[in-house]
């Protein structure tokens, strides 16, 4: 069966394990990877230190998310920046579990980053017309050598005509977005 990742009201009241840093939401992916390894602590530095760009089918999806913005930029306007684990803003980095914290407008052509320094800028109330994002990765173990890495990613929208223009985006975006989280998921696995 086709899971969207749209989250309802009810949904989220039986939600199991919502993020600290980001308890309400209204979408959702997530993606796993089984990783062989008696050393699991080596296996979230390899997230951290991925860079998508590595990847030429990753490179290839990030290319033409950014060709509005790059159409539509000015020539004597700024350079058009790569989007990556860079923009986040590191909001948790423990032996199991990463979490990075994104806000803006992600639909727009030049992503609506907002600028996010800290946790507590993070943290703020998000205004009407910008989202914000969370993505985690967790280690856990399954059994003795085995490990399972999970990728999350959950937004959060504060009023209906940002969640509708998120909604259109997410539509949009899904399965290159997943597909990315995969590669990177690949990627790691491959590297242990």
């Amino acid at each position: 069966m086709l899971n969207p990742g749209f989250v309802t009201r009810r949904a989220l009241a039986e939600w199991q394990d919502a993020p600290v840093f980001l308890p309400q939401f209204q979408f959702h992916e997530k993606h796993r990877a089984v990783i062989a390894t008696t050393r699991p602590e080596k296996i979230l530095p390899l997230v951290a230190e991925f860079d998508i760009q590595q990847d030429a089918v990753v490179r290839l999806l990030m290319l033409m998310r950014q060709l509005p913005q790059k159409f539509l930029a000015n020539k004597n306007g700024p350079e058009v920046k790569s989007f990556g684990l860079h923009s986040f803003t590191l909001l948790k980095n423990a032996p199991s579990e990463l979490c990075y914290g994104l806000r803006g407008q992600f639909w727009r052509a030049d992503f609506g980053l907002e600028n996010v320094p800290n946790i507590n800028a993070y943290q703020t109330s998000v205004a009407p017309g910008s989202a914000k994002l969370l993505l985690r990765y967790r280690v856990m173990e399954i059994k003795e050598g085995q490990h399972e890495l999970c990728t999350e990613t959950f937004i959060y929208c504060p009023d209906r005509a940002t969640r509708l223009k998120m909604a259109a985006y997410w539509l949009a975006i899904r399965a290159g977005s997943g597909w990315i989280r995969k590669r990177t998921l690949m990627a790691v696995q491959s590297r242990i």
